[in-house]
């Protein structure tokens, strides 16, 4: 049995109550909102939701897309958990650093465990590239000369991954933040104001696809808890250090987890949430759905609403001290970046 029949499988295992009908939503409008520019996958992922999950909510809502980018995707966090409508009408497709920032920035006004994850299109293990014309195709190369990489906020994973790297292996990556999305990274890669960057395996896929198969882009290394499968020759990031830099390094490598996943805000009532759960869980079953995602080369790696809290709850068990000293050298980071 495949993974993702098992997972389907597991996602429509609901209470009944999520099967009861709801007239809240009819006649009302649901929107999606991601905290990046339109298109990167963030949108992607929204954009199949708002298509195919309507016909599976009670009242058949209109699903809205909603970009709020910023500083990262903090500026949507910080309005999904603490100004959007807890009634059902937002969700939010959430930014995958939400978990590494609920554990590493104290002074975060959102908490990971306290969404209510509807369920998990895919994960986001994520590679840095490099354009070829930066003729940068190691981190032996990366330590000889600087190496610019953009990101769209200097505290997000693509950005502390290689600066933390730095620290270990005396490489000289050098971050250009405040990019709107991926999309604009990738326009500046192509002229050649950027060396590369870091993107998510899904992004690199659906949207570098051809440029990874030609030889335009190159591999350096994962940001991931392990090397990737299509990948295995090149080195993921917790492979260096030990002691508080690898417990860094695999708090940043939980964006992975979180991947590109549909939640609530806090406080949204708990029929409203299996609804959506329900609904979540039979638009990965849909042939509709299906098809496109096979059509478009779309990665699916999905996982249930409960089975990711599940998880975001074992991460967030690290032992205090621990977080502790990861918390520093991650502070450390972000002031010399």
């Amino acid at each position: 049995m495949s993974r993702i029949l098992l997972a389907v499988l597991a996602l429509l295992a609901l209470p009944l109550s999520a099967k009861a009908q709801d007239p809240f939503y009819k006649g009302k409008d649901v929107r999606i909102l991601i905290g990046a520019g339109v298109g990167g996958t963030y949108s992607l992922y929204a954009q199949l939701a708002a298509r195919h999950m309507r016909q599976y909510i009670p009242g058949n809502p209109n699903l809205v897309m909603q970009s709020m980018p910023g500083a990262g995707g903090l500026v949507g966090l910080n309005y999904s958990f603490n100004v959007a409508p807890k009634d059902g009408t937002l969700m939010h497709l959430v930014h995958a650093e939400v978990l590494y920032e609920s554990i590493l920035n104290k002074d975060a006004k959102f908490n990971a465990q306290d969404y209510q994850w509807i369920g998990r299109f895919a994960d986001a293990d994520s590679i840095t590239l490099m354009t070829k014309k930066s003729g940068v195709t190691s981190l032996d190369d990366a330590k000889k000369r600087d190496v610019s990489l953009g990101a769209t906020g200097v505290g997000n994973i693509f950005a502390l991954a290689p600066l933390l790297l730095n620290r270990l292996q005396q490489t000289k990556f050098k971050i250009i933040g405040g990019y709107p999305g991926a999309s604009d990274i990738s326009i500046a890669m192509e002229r050649g104001e950027l060396d590369g960057a870091g993107m998510t395996m899904a992004n690199a896929v659906t949207t570098q696809g051809q440029k990874l198969k030609s030889g335009e882009l190159v591999p350096l290394f994962a940001i991931a808890a392990k090397r990737l499968p299509d990948y295995p020759n090149v080195p993921a990031m917790t492979e260096f250090g030990g002691g508080v830099e690898k417990t860094l390094m695999e708090i940043y490598a939980s964006t992975g987890t979180i991947g590109r996943a549909l939640a609530f805000p806090p406080g949204t009532p708990p029929e409203r949430v299996a609804i959506m759960r329900e609904a979540f869980a039979k638009t990965l079953a849909d042939p509709a759905f299906q098809e496109e995602v096979r059509k478009a080369n779309i990665l699916i790696s999905p996982m249930s609403g409960p089975d990711l809290s599940a998880e975001i709850a074992r991460i967030m068990k690290t032992p205090a001290a621990d977080i502790a000293a990861a918390r520093a050298l991650h502070e450390e980071l972000m002031k010399n970046n």
